[in-house]
């Protein structure tokens, strides 16, 4: 299984993002599944496809030119594909995953998991999108997701497509015995 994983890559962040994406990696590489993430070598990112060697998994990086350029590809990847532009690395992420999960992270971790998100609840895939809530980080995000659901912006059931769990073991459990539901049109009473 291919397993899509969006965080950060930042060296400053607290030792518990570093310790759960290092702990995610190991996970994957031991259930033989495919890490694809964003290639970086720094911060949880680093954790994380490190985590996966050390378990003899298999890493995809993809990684945007900007960035291969600057030197911030992971060199222990199995297979590393450049990308133009961080749109395209996105993309790229998605047609090369079988499931999604997102830690912690950024500005890019929050824009990945909003577009998934919104691709399923569009009907673009069927895919599960899992949030790894360490240390309560995503519960802000989770609190306006709700806000959205009771102004009837959002649909319950497009809430619903984004799964919460507090450790990396759970969010790999919960893809593996994932299941797809019908979802309801957004434009539907």
């Amino acid at each position: 299984m291919n397993v899509c994983v969006y965080c950060s890559s930042s060296d400053r962040v607290a030792p518990v993002y570093f310790d759960a994406a290092r702990k995610l990696g190991q996970l994957l590489g031991e259930r033989k599944n495919n890490l694809v993430y964003g290639g970086g070598n720094t911060g949880p990112m680093k954790a994380l496809a490190e985590g996966v060697k050390e378990t003899g998994g298999r890493v995809l990086s993809v990684i945007p030119k900007i960035f291969d350029e600057r030197g911030l590809t992971f060199s222990g990847s199995d297979e590393t594909v450049v990308t133009a532009n961080l749109q395209e690395r996105r993309i790229t992420m998605i047609r090369d995953s079988d499931v999604f999960m997102a830690l912690p992270g950024g500005f890019g971790t929050l824009e990945e998991v909003a577009e998934n998100l919104t691709m399923r609840q569009l009907g673009l895939h069927a895919r599960p999108l899992c949030l790894v809530n360490v240390n309560r980080y995503w519960t802000p995000l989770l609190a306006l997701l709700d806000q959205m659901v009771e102004g009837n912006f959002a649909k319950p059931e497009h809430r619903a497509l984004l799964h919460v769990v507090g450790t990396p073991e759970e969010g790999l459990d919960y893809v593996d015995r994932y299941a797809p539901v019908d979802v309801p049109d957004k434009w539907s009473d």
